[in-house]
């Protein structure tokens, strides 16, 4: 695979053409999707969501325009079967250009905008600054939004981010107990515990040990195993991409976190770098965070590309 800072030459002579727009996808198997040779994407809300920052960062550095195509096969948040709603669930949450019949659309390699996270407060900073240039929410999600942040200046929050289901295929977790100790040591300085979850037996176990204390957003939670962005049954994609993302948004503006290894945690940070945050996670997470974290400093020092 060519090093994620380096795009070989060829790659480079095919962005310089004449009117290509770089097209921000899940594309072929760029992205390990297993079903996609069947029409279908299974990856989670965030990972798309990360995909796009750093696909509004390779665009800048290259002098592209950029159109985000998440409609060239199914993914969990596509319309259902029978809407007349276009077919890119990302037209619904973003206002962006349209593609016009002189464009060129070149898709995005996997190196080029693979969703790294990358734990660094400087890097947060300057994810933050290429969503906010890049991605413009339209008017009645901007207005969710804005309630969001109202209603939790009102209160000191805690903000905790536990996620389940399916997440152990991906990293090593760490047994429930020790969020809830984190949870304890800090609560007593805040009015408020905010808990995202995709798992609605972990929110009625934090109900229970904090009954006065839990905000939650009323959403689509999981029963056992099966994330919610897996389940055929569930009709209304566009749903669950909203609650994800407000989820991750009140999230953001808590005056401090305790999050997961994960890209809605990541995300939170992306929303609001100088949050305070603490990561719960186990000693194999921490080495591949850690491993990561160390890869992207000595690119940034020169030492190494990747």
């Amino acid at each position: 695979m060519p090093k994620r800072s380096l795009p070989s030459f060829d790659r480079l002579k095919l962005l310089k053409q004449k009117n290509v727009k770089y097209i921000v996808t899940c594309y072929q198997n760029e992205f390990f999707c297993e079903n996609h040779p069947k029409g279908k994407c299974t990856r989670g809300f965030f990972s798309l969501f990360l995909q796009v920052v750093y696909g509004i960062g390779f665009a800048k550095e290259h002098g592209l325009p950029l159109y985000v195509d998440f409609g060239n096969v199914t993914y969990p948040y596509s319309k259902c079967e029978v809407s007349n709603e276009p077919n890119n669930f990302w037209d619904k949450l973003v206002d962006q250009p349209l593609l016009t019949s002189m464009d060129v659309p070149v898709p995005n390699k996997e190196y080029e905008v693979y969703p790294l996270r990358i734990w660094n407060r400087n890097h947060y900073r300057y994810l933050h600054q290429l969503m906010l240039t890049g991605i413009k929410f339209r008017n009645e999600l901007r207005a969710d939004i804005n309630e969001v942040k109202i209603r939790m200046a009102k209160l000191k929050t805690l903000g905790v981010h536990i996620r389940k289901t399916d997440h152990f295929q991906e990293v090593t977790p760490v047994k429930d107990k020790v969020f809830f100790r984190q949870i304890e040591k800090k609560i007593t300085n805040y009015d408020r515990l905010f808990v995202a979850t995709d798992d609605s037996e972990m929110l009625a176990i934090l109900k229970g040990k904090f009954p006065d204390k839990i905000m939650a957003n009323d959403c689509v939670r999981s029963v056992g195993s099966q994330p919610i962005h897996h389940k055929e049954g569930q009709k209304d994609g566009f749903l669950l991409a909203k609650e994800a993302l407000m989820d991750c948004i009140t999230l953001s503006n808590c005056d401090e976190l305790i999050l997961s290894p994960s890209n809605l945690s990541y995300a939170a940070l992306v929303f609001n770098p100088e949050v305070n945050y603490t990561i719960v996670e186990s000693h194999a997470a921490k080495w591949n965070r850690l491993k990561t974290l160390l890869a992207f400093h000595l690119d940034r020092l020169g030492i190494r590309k990747w």
